[in-house]
């Protein structure tokens, strides 16, 4: 567990000048940290078994009538065929969507993602992912949710 927030964090330190890719390294390990710091965080042993993290800072919502989702963020995933290895370092990752239909709004979020099967981190991997709507929502700093996605 706390590999993978000093990955997050330590890779930036690599090269003195920040480009805009340590900087959303940093903004990962930083979301990452407050989430393993509130009392009702990740459990622990949810954690280990997991085969990826992904951390997506403030994925951003918006729609007035067309909407859309945004963010960029990092993912780590377990080295090995069977994903039981040590972690990976981190790998940029963007998130992004459309969507049409009566809305008006917008919101900033942050998305810790956890990946808990090989079929999944398999998906995530190969670029095929459809992120389902079965989520589960937890308070946290800066809006943070908790989320688990069933993967297809």
């Amino acid at each position: 567990m706390f590999f993978i927030i000093a990955i997050f964090l330590a890779c930036p330190t690599l090269v003195a000048e920040e480009s805009r890719e340590q900087k959303r390294l940093e903004a990962c390990g930083q979301v990452f940290k407050e989430i393993l710091d509130i009392p009702d965080g990740i459990p622990k042993d949810l954690l280990n078994k997991a085969e990826c993290v992904i951390v997506i800072p403030s994925v951003l919502k918006f729609a007035i009538g067309i909407g859309g989702d945004f963010g960029r963020g990092a993912i780590t995933c377990r080295a090995g065929p069977h994903f039981t290895g040590h972690w990976s370092a981190p790998a940029l990752f963007a998130l992004e969507g459309a969507n049409i239909g009566l809305q008006l709004g917008g919101q900033a979020t942050d998305f810790v993602l956890l990946v808990m099967n090989p079929k999944g981190a398999n998906s995530i991997l190969s670029s095929k992912v459809k992120l389902g709507a079965d989520a589960q929502q937890r308070p946290g700093p800066r809006d943070v949710q908790r989320l688990r996605i069933p993967i297809s």
